[in-house]
């Protein structure tokens, strides 16, 4: 974190040392523009795709300026760099059927990205979270064009429709769905909650924009480590837009995993490699396309998942069904039917039903209010003890 604070102050102090002048009759280098051009089947839906539709830190310099001068070269480092962030704080209470209820404010992220056009075709991008004090991406692309592009590093896995969307425009406050969030990672064999994994992946866009694909290799386990057991897992996606405001998809991912803990639904034991295969089948239609501005341009949404995975010789299946629904000015109604099954033999079965408000005070910026119900099968109270539960959340979040 140190070191992020430092390169972060770094490029603010040398970028406010060029001129105003400069800047206000400074123009866009094209190639730059290009680089930064976002797949319209993301949608804005993505970290990263809200970064790059920002203007770029600064604009560039004018070129007839004396290239010895430090001021120059810094304006010309900050017009490649650009920088936002969000932080989400709040209240939760979780009132147990007898047992001990629960509550807390908290600050759930404090996220900073910064992303920078190296060269033409070539793109870095870095996220770091002050909450949990750790980086959480940082890769770098190879942008052939919108049909092929290559990125090296650590970011989302694209399993699933929900994982890689960014909890700035999610439904729920709290963690994503049950099966999206145990299947990307925080199975306690994994334990790793950020849905998050470090590989090599090739993506793009073809048939004029309807058909998106994406090929993951990577290490499957735990982020910013190594590999423990040295299998890769392969991830797979494909998109394909029906409508402009209609996608489809299915994905899924096969290898192996390493256990770093022992999980009561299973009964892999800590250090096993065990096999670690997981598919989903998805769909999201939206009234209209929002852009980067909700507070203007929202929408209705429906988006609905049916997943499913395989830990060892455990079966794992479920789906959700969550939406938002604009009612009145900049307040919508969200809900969300939540089902999983976290291991079919013996029946672990939860479901989750929410439904709140959410109020949009400017660009991705809202304040969110929910009530989640929570009820789990006879099994999955008796064998883990675990107990029905209700679930009282409310948070802000700003974004720049």
């Amino acid at each position: 974190m140190k070191k992020t604070l430092l390169f972060v102050a770094a490029m603010l102090m040398t970028a406010t040392m060029a001129k105003a002048s400069d800047v206000e009759s400074a123009e866009v280098d094209i190639a730059t523009t290009q680089t930064n051009e976002i797949s319209e089947f993301q949608d804005v839906n993505t970290d990263q795709a809200f970064l790059e539709q920002h203007k770029p830190f600064m604009a560039p310099p004018p070129e007839e300026r004396p290239h010895g001068e430090v001021g120059y070269w810094a304006q010309k480092v900050a017009s490649r760099l650009k920088v936002t962030g969000y932080a989400q704080a709040g209240y939760n209470a979780t009132l147990n059927e007898g047992a001990n209820n629960s509550n807390s404010f908290e600050m759930r992220r404090v996220i900073l990205m910064v992303g920078a056009d190296i060269a033409p075709h070539f793109y870095a991008f870095f996220m770091h979270d002050f909450k949990s004090g750790g980086m959480q991406e940082y890769y770098m692309e190879y942008r052939a064009s919108k049909a092929f592009n290559v990125r090296l590093g650590q970011s989302k896995k694209e399993f699933s429709m929900e994982n890689p969307m960014s909890p700035t425009v999610l439904e729920s406050i709290g963690p994503m769905a049950q099966g999206v969030f145990w299947l990307n990672g925080y199975d306690p064999l994994i334990s790793n909650g950020s849905g998050r994994d470090m590989g090599l992946m090739f993506y793009g866009d073809v048939f004029k924009g309807r058909l998106r694909y994406v090929a993951e290799v990577v290490n499957g386990g735990q982020i910013n480590t190594s590999d423990k057991n040295n299998q890769k897992n392969f991830v797979g996606k494909l998109e394909y837009k029906f409508l402009p405001n209609l996608r489809i998809g299915v994905s899924g991912e096969i290898g192996h995993g390493y256990a770093v803990a022992a999980s009561g639904y299973n009964d892999i034991a800590v250090g096993e490699t065990y096999r670690q295969n997981r598919w989903a089948f998805s769909g999201e239609w939206k009234s209209k396309k929002t852009g980067t501005d909700y507070n203007r341009h929202r929408c209705a949404s429906v988006r609905a998942e049916v997943l499913g995975g395989m830990d060892g010789n455990v079966h794992s299946f479920g789906g959700y069904v969550s939406s938002a629904i604009p009612v009145y000015k900049q307040l919508d109604v969200v809900a969300m039917v939540d089902n999983y099954n976290y291991n079919t033999s013996k029946n672990y079965l939860q479901t989750n039903l929410m439904a709140g408000i959410q109020l949009w005070l400017h660009t991705k910026c809202r304040l969110q209010l929910q009530y989640t119900y929570c009820a789990l099968s006879s099994a999955h109270r008796a064998d883990l003890g675990k107990t029905n539960c209700s679930k009282i959340d409310a948070q802000v979040q700003v974004a720049f």
